[in-house]
């Protein structure tokens, strides 16, 4: 089994940051640097797996320069295989939807059965490049997972945070990715045989003609566009006339809320085709669907 691990270096936000008066800005050199708590999480879940299931091989993947190695070789010390750097000029501070489609080009060059990143970082907290990774590999996406099970080599289990306490066990067919939320659970420590191991380990460092993706794709995928602008059109709705019978006050009542209706729900059951079209009926039904329709 193959599972890739992307991990990313954050400021430990525990320690104090320091302002340069010349600079005008942070002592950036100051900064103490750390693995991301949703990225270590991450990790563990992986070693659990491996742990469980002998044969696994983990990769870890970073985005970044050269300074990134450090948390590289701290993570592949706790049991990981290997560490892939990538980095290229002028590719700092990328947007999600780019560095999605930089880990799909190595996930599809890698091959994967599991892939896990952190939630969020601590740094940009966007959340979205696992949500990302997924569609661009049209694979099954956990998010917030707190536990990870795995059932067998073809299936595992989730546990999900929700809001307000609750959780939720969630199973998806391997391959999958999983977005991991940072826990409180005590890091586990490497032996000094292994860190001397890994401090000698060599860390791969591809650029992007390597792994296959031009400069222009970035750019393209680092820009957000917008479409034309289009205003809705109001859908005309007959009012029917009051009951004369009615008090005044009613009758000005009916013709003041016109056509609203009390918002309703209900439940359908059944297999998954027949649920699927029963809310494409209701759908077409209540007119959430007109802009779909061609217009002459």
């Amino acid at each position: 089994m193959k599972i890739l691990v992307f991990i990313k270096e954050v400021v430990d936000t525990r320690v104090p940051v320091e302002y340069d008066e010349a600079a005008g800005g942070l002592r950036m050199g100051w900064n103490a640097p750390l693995l991301n708590p949703g990225d270590r999480a991450a990790v563990k879940a992986a070693l659990k797996i491996k742990e469980a299931f002998p044969g696994t091989r983990i990769t870890l993947v970073h985005l970044g320069p050269v300074s990134g190695e450090r948390i590289i070789r701290e993570v592949y010390s706790l049991g990981c295989d290997e560490g892939l750097r990538i980095w290229d000029e002028d590719i700092e501070n990328l947007e999600p939807r780019a560095k999605a489609l930089i880990f799909e080009r190595v996930a599809r060059v890698w091959g994967f059965d599991l892939m896990f990143a952190g939630a969020r970082s601590e740094d940009t907290g966007s959340g979205q490049l696992a949500v990302l990774l997924a569609c661009r590999l049209r694979a099954p996406c956990i998010t917030h997972v707190t536990a990870v099970e795995k059932l067998s080599k073809m299936r595992l289990a989730a546990t999900r945070m929700l809001t307000g306490g609750y959780v939720e066990r969630v199973e998806s067919p391997v391959p999958c990715v999983i977005s991991m939320e940072a826990d409180e659970d005590p890091d586990p420590y490497a032996s000094l045989p292994a860190l001397f191991t890994a401090a000698e380990r060599k860390i791969d460092c591809l650029d992007l003609a390597r792994i296959g993706i031009s400069r222009q794709s970035i750019l393209a995928e680092s820009c957000l566009t917008c479409g034309p602008l289009r205003f809705p059109v109001p859908r005309a709705r007959f009012t029917p006339a009051p009951d004369s019978s009615l008090p005044a006050f009613e009758r000005r009542e009916g013709l003041r809320m016109g056509p609203v209706s009390k918002r309703e729900g209900r439940i359908t059951a059944g297999d998954e085709e027949s649920v699927v079209k029963e809310i494409f009926r209701s759908l077409l039904a209540g007119g959430w669907l007109h802009h779909l329709r061609k217009h002459d």
